[in-house]
């Protein structure tokens, strides 16, 4: 806890649970990437879907509060699936379908077509094959401000530094590629500081999120510590932020003045390189919104928190943040340096947070927040990828 914080007078307790073994073991390197919430059956409540870097790729099926999780699988012998994925209806029936991208050794984003029948299997299609590696986020929203659906994505392993894409949600998803995709931005680089203050290389932007930003009441795209603003048929970019690597990204109003923040907490600084660990922040702007704006650091040291979600945890109409470490690796595959955590921010009015332990010892990456009880309460979903919990699948349930 930062000095000068005080304690929210609120009940605060979230319940571990494990509701699910999804197990993807082919070497030392093998663990879940990519992870997503939603309806998936259409009953009503929020199920899981999970996939290795390798492996299977199964949705786990919410028990309505009583009895176990089942398991159903999506797809199987996969290779080179990412995190950062999303869950959409394509096809207008209802149903969500599983939009994820390859890794470092593929080229190509696909979807999985929901076939609504339980034990059928889904249809694997490509989105689009774009010459270059490593597709680590992908969000949905009217991101060109013209009432249609858009897909945005990263891809790291351009030359120069990441490219963002823009692709409007096609009538008919099933066709290949998906047309009308458009550059947003290109050669998105961040600089990887060391703790002696030298620069050690030069580290490929992520993070994407679709927001207003600037309050001009129109969605600007933030990848990074850039933000991108559509004018007429061209984007214009604008850094708001420094300092800040491998970005998981978040966009709120933070401190009640009606307009949006954007946060930042860094998801793989340790991994990278970065042996002082990452920064949790949040960022106001001023007057003008393409310069840098005020930054408003909340942690500091942090072991790769890969994971980063805004919502009301308390119930009192303000957004809270959770910052989850991945927590570093030894060569075993525990942790090294000290347990990861999971933190909360609980949100006291005109920026001022308290800060809240919600686990520790266990590493969470690409945590969300949903309500998976049907009780009005954000629990949080998440899974490791280190140590003896790392096929588990967790929901840190929200209340005694």
């Amino acid at each position: 806890m930062r000095q000068g914080q005080k304690e929210k007078a609120t009940e605060f307790i979230f319940r571990k649970t494990r509701v699910g073994f999804v197990p993807n073991d082919f070497d030392r390197h093998s663990m879940n990437t990519f992870i997503a919430v939603g309806d998936v059956n259409q009953d009503g409540w929020n199920d899981i879907v999970i996939s290795g870097r390798q492996g299977r790729m199964v949705w786990l099926e919410n028990p309505k509060g009583e009895g176990s999780w089942i398991e159903h699988l999506i797809d199987q012998d996969l290779a080179g699936i990412e995190c950062g994925g999303s869950l959409a209806d394509l096809t207008g029936n209802g149903c969500l379908d599983v939009l994820v991208g390859g890794g470092g050794g593929c080229d190509e984003i696909w979807w999985w077509e929901n076939p609504l029948q339980q034990e059928t299997p889904w249809t694997k299609r490509v989105i689009l094959r774009t010459g270059h590696f490593q597709f680590h986020d992908t969000v949905i929203g009217d991101a060109l401000n013209d009432g249609r659906q858009a897909l945005v994505f990263t891809n790291q392993q351009a030359p120069n530094g990441t490219v963002v894409t823009c692709i409007p949600l096609p009538r008919d998803p099933r066709i290949t590629p998906w047309p009308e995709a458009q550059i947003v931005a290109s050669g998105l680089q961040e600089e990887l500081v060391g703790p002696d203050g030298k620069t050690l290389k030069m580290q490929p932007a992520e993070g994407i999120a679709i927001g207003d930003v600037d309050g001009d009441g129109q969605n600007e795209i933030v990848c990074g510590t850039h933000w991108f603003q559509r004018d007429k048929e061209r984007w214009r970019g604008h850094r708001f932020a420094q300092g800040y690597i491998t970005t998981k990204i978040a966009i709120a109003d933070l401190d009640g003045d009606g307009a949006n923040e954007i946060i930042l907490s860094e998801g793989d600084p340790c991994i990278y390189g970065k042996s002082q660990g990452g920064k949790l922040g949040w960022f106001h702007k001023g007057r003008d919104a393409t310069g840098l704006w005020e930054e408003h650091v909340l942690e500091e040291g942090l072991l790769d928190a890969h994971t980063l979600c805004c919502g009301d945890l308390t119930g009192d109409g303000t957004i809270d943040l959770v910052a989850g470490e991945i927590g570093v690796s030894d060569s075993e595959r525990g942790y090294a340096g000290r347990p990861p955590r999971i933190l909360a921010f609980l949100n006291e009015g005109e920026g001022k947070f308290v800060a809240k332990v919600m686990d520790e010892g266990t590493g969470i990456h690409d945590g969300v927040l949903a309500d998976m009880g049907n009780r009005g309460k954000l629990d949080l979903i998440g899974k490791p990828l280190h140590g003896e919990e790392r096929w588990d699948v967790h929901v840190y349930f929200n209340g005694s």
